[in-house]
Formats: C-alpha cells, sequence, structure tokens
C-alpha cells in the first residue's frame, strides 16, 4: 500500500500503532506549511524550525495516547500557534515582531481554531495591560514600536540595564500568567500536554 495516498487519519492512526513510515510521511507532509506559518509568526527561520520540530516530536512522543477531539491539520495548526505563543512570551526569544501583531495570523483552518486563536490573542493583551506601567511602558516599545534596548533607554531616560531588567521581567509574568491560565487548555483542546513539557 502507498503510504502516500492515505488520509492524515489514516496515517495517524498508523503512527498510533508505532508506523515510523506512516509518521515520515506525516512529516513530509505538513512540514512545510506548518513551518510557513510559525516562520510568518516569528520573522526568525531557526526558532520556526525548532517549533515545528517540538510538534513533530510531541507527536510521536505521544502517539499511543494522544486523542485527537477534530481533524489532525488542525491539531497540528494549534499546537504550532501555542508553541509561538510561548516562544512569545518566553525569555529565551526576543521575536522582531509585537505579540499582538504576529498572533493575527490565521492559519488555514476551521473556524473554531480561528476563535481559539481570537481568544489566545485576549488573553495576551489582557496580560499585557496588567503589567505595571513602567514595565508596560518597556514591553510595548519594544514590541509596538519595535525600539531597541538602547533607543528605549534615551526614550525613557533610563538606564540599558534597566530597560533589559525591566523587559525581562516583563517576558517573565507573561509567561507565568499564560502558563496559569486555565483558559488555554479549554480553548485548545488536544494541547494541553504541552504545559507539562
Amino acid at each position: 500500500m502507498k503510504y502516500k495516498y492515505l488520509t492524515d487519519n489514516e496515517l495517524f492512526q498508523r503512527v498510533a500503532n508505532d508506523d515510523a513510515a506512516a509518521y515520515e510521511i506525516l512529516y513530509n507532509r505538513y512540514w512545510e506549511p506548518l513551518f510557513l506559518y510559525a516562520y510568518k509568526c516569528l520573522r526568525l527561520n531557526a526558532p520556526a524550525k525548532d517549533t515545528v520540530q517540538d510538534v513533530f516530536i510531541g507527536l510521536w512522543k505521544r502517539r499511543g495516547s494522544l486523542e485527537l477531539s477534530g481533524s489532525l491539520r488542525s491539531y497540528l495548526f494549534a499546537a504550532v500557534r501555542y508553541e509561538v505563543l510561548k516562544s512569545i512570551a518566553g525569555p529565551e526569544l526576543t521575536p522582531l515582531h509585537d505579540t499582538q501583531a504576529t498572533m493575527h495570523l490565521s492559519a488555514p483552518a476551521d473556524t473554531d481554531d480561528r476563535l481559539h486563536e481570537k481568544e489566545l490573542k485576549h488573553l495576551l493583551a489582557a496580560a499585557v495591560e496588567r503589567l505595571p506601567y513602567k514595565m508596560r511602558q518597556v514591553y510595548t516599545l519594544s514590541r509596538h514600536q519595535h525600539k531597541t534596548i538602547s533607543e528605549i533607554a534615551r526614550d525613557l531616560s533610563l538606564s540599558e540595564q534597566t530597560v533589559k531588567n525591566q523587559l525581562s521581567k516583563a517576558l517573565a509574568r507573561l509567561r507565568t500568567e499564560l502558563r496559569e491560565a486555565t483558559l488555554i487548555p479549554a480553548l485548545v483542546p488536544g494541547i494541553i500536554f504541552f504545559f507539562n513539557n
């Protein structure tokens, strides 16, 4: 049987039964569109690749226990969106674009996924609004206006180290809020396992 003619669900059932060849077909089928989507959000090549790799690694690791509530395609795009959100909120990555600006990009998915994405955007925007004033100001200048650390320091009459500290604290707070928010696992069924990574 030629695997490339199987549907996503048929391939996923084979993957769940430890079929590496079926996994490779799924990987080849979805790697490029998922990478392009991650890249549109992050505007960084290596982190976009890492995001997609992490999603596929997670898929293989949980192949026997993962239950999909919708299509595999929707699941994969939702998983990439979630990983992008984690990357943006995390201190290990400084994306070139504002979190809210990047998250407006919609993967080719169904209406429910677009609603989930809208809720995620709202959750992130609300978390940013809860930041202390100075921290929010630094974050906004960095992410909304794409200013450098030195430019922000000059504009706000702060030392560069203070700006770095404020930005680092802002990202840490956002990451904590997003991890603790019970809304995310409820809004994006099937990707709750990412919280345990």
